[in-house]
């Protein structure tokens, strides 16, 4: 009961951050249905999805080699962040807009640059997010190997196999 109250307050919590942070962004730099109407392109909207897409990515690329992360990365930033911060209602509503104003070229640019990018944005994130741990982690800590300083070899605990041969 503890764990669901726990995983439920890090996705209510990532999920008002998020979507605290869509709204300060749309007061910012506003585009209203009737400008999209007329042909605007929606920019808010398409910098918020690929934004969050590659915090997504970032955040997530390493969650299954550190277990003990996983929960708290998938629900606070992945479920709730994310999830508050992007928006797919707001974008199909744009990209229809803009389709059935007769804005064609605009609402397909938007539509493809929405998913193309979102995908190249998390993959970004998630290289991103690898080479930084790359930079933060000691060699000898990289693949869960650890470093028997006093013989010069591998610890054959850590590799997880009774008589120290890698895996």
């Amino acid at each position: 009961m503890i764990a669901r109250t726990h995983r439920m307050l890090a996705i209510g919590s990532g999920g008002a951050a998020g979507a605290s942070l869509r709204w300060l962004v749309s007061q910012s730099w506003p585009v209203t249905a009737t400008a999209i109407t007329d042909g605007a392109f929606p920019w808010p909207v398409l910098i918020i999805n690929l934004v969050g897409s590659g915090v997504l990515g970032f955040a997530l690329a390493e969650q299954w080699r550190h277990p003990r992360h996983q929960l708290a990365l998938h629900d606070w930033v992945g479920v709730g962040f994310c999830g508050g911060l992007t928006t797919m209602s707001t974008f199909a509503v744009e990209t229809a807009q803009l389709l059935r104003s007769g804005h064609l070229s605009i609402g397909v640019l938007y539509l493809l640059g929405s998913v193309l990018g979102a995908v190249a944005a998390a993959v970004l994130g998630a290289l991103a997010g690898r080479q930084i741990l790359a930079l933060l982690l000691p060699v000898e800590g990289r693949n869960g190997i650890v470093a028997d300083t006093s013989a010069g070899r591998e610890n054959p605990a850590s590799t997880g196999l009774r008589d120290g041969r890698s895996a």
